[in-house]
């Protein structure tokens, strides 16, 4: 892909409006193989850095909340209860709720986290739902931040090869320290 090509997408995404930028990380949420990062660099590169890592930021925080209340709300139905009765699923549940919220913090500030799978996993347990809203504003603003600024010129990115070896380097450590801490948390064996 050419810089023309990655600057005429910029172009397309800003002239949709507000609305695309805030959307695009809400439904991330809903269906949690769509790229987030993906969307964080294009809302920053379409907006810049302050109103794309806003949108971005709202976006995710409204729909990781959305999925919470209504995984909340699903608690007590079969498929609910069937789901709890898995091990590592009961394992998780009862580290959040000895823990408290710290553990989903830390977790939701990697880009690399299933948050799908940590916003359900919050739902059944005992958390509160105002105390999960301000674990997401936290670690969703860190995590959009860092991704808003690594990607904040991507364009440079072409003529830049240091700054390209500098984001692929700074992935790569968010990538591994957020699945060892993961996996902490997670595959705890004294949990």
């Amino acid at each position: 892909m050419t810089e023309e090509q990655v600057q005429y997408w910029f172009d397309l995404f800003g002239n949709l409006g507000y609305i695309v930028g805030f959307l695009l990380p809400f439904i991330e949420a809903f269906i949690p193989i769509l790229p987030i990062i993906v969307f964080v660099i294009v809302n920053v590169n379409a907006y810049g850095f302050i109103i794309g890592t806003l949108l971005a930021w709202m976006g995710t925080v409204a729909g990781s909340y959305i999925v919470f209340l209504f995984f909340r709300r699903l608690t007590h139905t079969r498929y609910m209860k069937k789901i709890q009765q898995r091990t590592s699923v009961q394992r998780l549940i009862h580290f959040i709720d000895r823990k408290g919220v710290l553990p989903i913090f830390i977790l939701m500030c990697f880009p690399f986290t299933p948050s799908a799978l940590v916003n359900i996993v919050a739902s059944l347990s005992h958390i509160k739902a105002h105390a999960y809203l301000t674990v997401l504003i936290a670690s969703k603003f860190v995590m959009i931040g860092l991704v808003g600024w690594l990607g904040n010129d991507i364009t440079t990115l072409f003529t830049s090869p240091t700054r390209l070896i500098t984001i692929i380097i700074v992935i790569l450590i968010v990538w591994f320290v957020g699945r060892k801490i993961e996996k902490h948390f997670m595959h705890s064996s004294e949990e």
